[in-house]
């Protein structure tokens, strides 16, 4: 992102926006991030265009609002409700549901498109315990098209994508399609049952509280993630954040039709 009037700061946030740590709760420190960017930019006031300081500052609360980072190990310490990160949705409640203003252009997220047919990796086969006293299991969605998120409940970009994926079950259930909840919360259906309790939903919830039942998944540092996985096991879109309404139901209907 660097700039003709100003590359030497322009590549110091840069540096600092991919640097920035989670605090001890897991959640991203803008605030210091922040921070940082204005005591340097104080420095600079004299001889530097403050348009760069108003870009970093931008990138670094659109970075805080979407995601969620998490530490060593997620759901550890859930996060008190009233010190999770907040988020915009990105779209109107599902039908029956109160419209809301809609967002501006900026802060919209658009994922690309599928990834060819002919590149997609498989995706790993897991079993995982799941709230009836079962175990979730790739094999069960063979033939069908899966939506796999990963969740935490002290995530609220991950609350805010709920009623919309009970949405998607409900309409395109039928259809050979279905989704599953994978919780990252520890100590697990101690803290899940109850969420679920107050929240319920009408997809399938499975557990992956320890490092060991989410190995199969690689690296899961931001939450929430969401995989769709094609009716013979295949990885077709990766959506890390919250998703786009628009775009992942577009995904959705184009992987049904395939």
């Amino acid at each position: 992102m660097a700039t003709q009037d100003d590359p030497e700061l322009e590549r110091w946030v840069d540096d600092r926006l991919a640097t920035l740590v989670p605090d001890e709760e897991g959640q991203p420190d803008v605030d210091h991030g922040l921070a940082q960017l204005e005591a340097r930019r104080a420095q600079e006031a004299k001889r530097r265009p403050i348009g760069t300081w108003l870009v970093g500052a931008a990138a670094a609360v659109w970075i805080g609002a979407m995601v969620v980072t998490l530490g060593p190990w997620p759901g550890s310490e859930p996060a008190p409700e009233d010190r999770a990160v907040s988020t915009d949705a990105t779209r109107p409640a599902p039908r029956g549901a109160p419209a809301e203003d809609a967002p501006s252009p900026a802060r919209r997220f658009r994922e690309s498109a599928l990834t060819q047919i002919s590149e997609r990796p498989d995706a790993p086969h897991f079993t995982l315990p799941d709230m009836d006293g079962g175990n979730a299991m790739l094999a069960d969605y063979t033939g069908r098209v899966l939506l796999l998120n990963f969740w935490a409940t002290w995530c609220r970009p991950c609350k805010v994508e709920m009623p919309w994926f009970v949405d998607f079950e409900e309409r395109f259930g039928g259809d050979g399609f279905a989704v599953v909840g994978v919780s990252l919360d520890a100590p697990g259906w101690d803290i899940v049952r109850p969420f679920l309790e107050r929240e319920p939903l009408n997809y399938r919830i499975a557990l992956a509280d320890t490092p060991e039942r989410l190995a199969p998944f690689g690296e899961t540092y931001v939450l929430p993630k969401t995989w769709l996985i094609d009716r013979k096991g295949r990885i077709a879109a990766e959506h890390i954040g919250l998703v786009d309404f628009d775009s992942i139901e577009g995904q959705i209907r184009e992987l049904l039709s395939e």
